[in-house]
């Protein structure tokens, strides 16, 4: 277990109430974040006896609450033991329960559930329904990161996002939002940093700008931005800036950046997660690349009947159920990634760790002019133009984007245009746009469908 003795306080650290030793909201956050440390961290059989518990809750809810799931599930008194004849879930099953039955928590009276649609970096949206206890354990399983790696909460952090909706991507400015601290009721307890959050609008000169303005600990984002402050000012810059942390999101990571941010003082940290499922699993602080899993969120399958080869390894296909999805079930659902899922870290943890993981897209476009463009559109923003199913961009000529919408059978010349549009000013006006509407894409040379590709960057 982590001490918390050597963090440092607030003054008003402690509640002033009769009978009270901290806010009761502080006192649960911490109690929680305590529960997931020693459920992932703790005793092995202990954790797999709850996630059993958990595994058989949610296939009897899903039983007893979905025609659907009732068609694939075996018909008897379900437990965990009934995972082994679930058929793996694809994307097209989630959509066609949620779209059939809604959310299977919806009650009158009941807590509000809301819908989250994925960013469809694998190039089919994802649309699921959650509750507020979903939306509150990514929270607290965020913060217990910090506390299991033994970080400092007083660091100042700073996030950096694509535009994810239409009228930010309009917007082309840089946009900021700025609070005063990041660990929500534990700011009352200990001493915490300030959050800032940057939507990058490809306008790189703003972004150096912006970073520019004060000193931070922990900076958030993904590779492709990382490679932006690399190119400007490399690590000087990044020193300057006074990072000690960088949490890496999302895509793919470079390991000369990691080298290079480690020969200044900086550590990286990866994690894995899903839009529709949270988090999957968080880097080992000891060795790169090995993944422990969220046990307290998820359990991870490996499937060797689908494989894929990655650096001279052969990948199984990774099947995730999330054990709290009970208002759209994700069980032993096909992410769209490969990986190796070992017993045990090489650091001595004693649960499942994921290596090796494939699929997480470079997104590089390679400019006419010769450099390398970050390439970024949510299947949100593109929703948001024309309705699809699917769809793929591809970079195979140095000039051209080509881009295929699933589940059409035409595009409006409207469409089209709004399209090209789209896709230029997430860009450059230097690239000819093609689009093609299909009523089904080709994805038999990628089984991991990738979103984007490009065979010149």
């Amino acid at each position: 277990m982590f001490d918390l003795t050597g963090r440092p306080l607030n003054a008003g650290a402690y509640d002033d109430r009769p009978f009270t030793f901290l806010n009761e909201a502080a006192q649960n956050d911490l109690a929680n974040i305590n529960a997931i440390n020693l459920i992932e961290n703790g005793d092995r059989a202990a954790r797999e006896h709850w996630q059993n518990r958990r595994l058989t809750y949610l296939l009897r809810h899903a039983q007893t609450r979905s025609a659907f799931w009732r068609g694939r599930l075996p018909s008897r008194m379900l437990t965990h033991g009934a995972m082994k004849y679930v058929p793996v879930q694809s994307r097209e099953d989630i959509a066609a329960q949620a779209n059939l039955e809604g959310s299977l928590m919806a009650a009158p009276g009941g807590p509000p559930v809301t819908s989250y649609a994925s960013t469809g970096s694998t190039g089919a949206p994802v649309k699921v329904f959650v509750c507020p206890e979903n939306g509150y354990y990514t929270i607290i399983r965020s913060l217990a990161q910090y506390f299991i790696n033994d970080l400092s909460l007083a660091e100042d952090r700073v996030q950096i996002i694509p535009a994810v909706s239409l009228a930010k991507l309009q917007k082309k400015s840089l946009a900021v939002e700025v609070t005063d601290s990041w660990a929500g009721p534990l700011s009352k307890v200990f001493r915490n940093g300030t959050a800032k959050k940057i939507i990058h609008q490809y306008n790189d000169d703003e972004l150096i700008e912006e970073l520019s303005k004060s000193k931070f600990g922990y900076l958030v984002c993904a590779n492709r931005f990382l490679d932006i402050l690399m190119e400007r000012g490399g690590p000087d810059f990044i020193r300057k800036l006074g990072v000690k942390v960088w949490f890496h999101l999302n895509d793919y990571r470079d390991p000369e950046i990691v080298g290079a941010l480690k020969d200044i003082g900086v550590r990286s940290l990866s994690n894995y997660s899903a839009g529709e499922i949270g988090p999957i699993a968080f880097e080992c602080p000891q060795h790169q690349g090995h993944f422990h899993v969220a046990h307290s969120n998820v359990v991870v399958e490996c499937d060797q009947q689908v494989t894929a080869s990655f650096n001279g390894a052969v990948l199984g296909r990774l099947l995730v159920t999330h054990l709290h999805s009970y208002a759209t079930p994700i069980i032993r659902y096909d992410i769209g990634d490969f990986g190796q899922l070992d017993e045990r870290c090489p650091c001595g943890h004693d649960g499942p760790t994921i290596s090796n993981v494939f699929g997480r897209g470079k997104h590089f476009l390679r400019h006419p002019g010769g450099k390398l463009l970050p390439f970024y559109i949510s299947t949100r923003t593109l929703l948001e133009t024309l309705p699809f199913t699917e769809v793929r961009f591809r970079q195979d000529a140095i000039d051209t984007i080509s881009v295929e919408i699933g589940g059409r059978e035409s595009l409006t010349v409207e469409e089209e245009a709004n399209l090209k549009n789209l896709v230029t000013a997430a860009t450059d006006p230097a690239f000819n746009v093609v689009v093609k509407a299909v009523r089904e894409i080709d994805w038999s040379g990628s089984p991991k469908r990738l979103f984007f590709t490009s065979t010149v960057a």
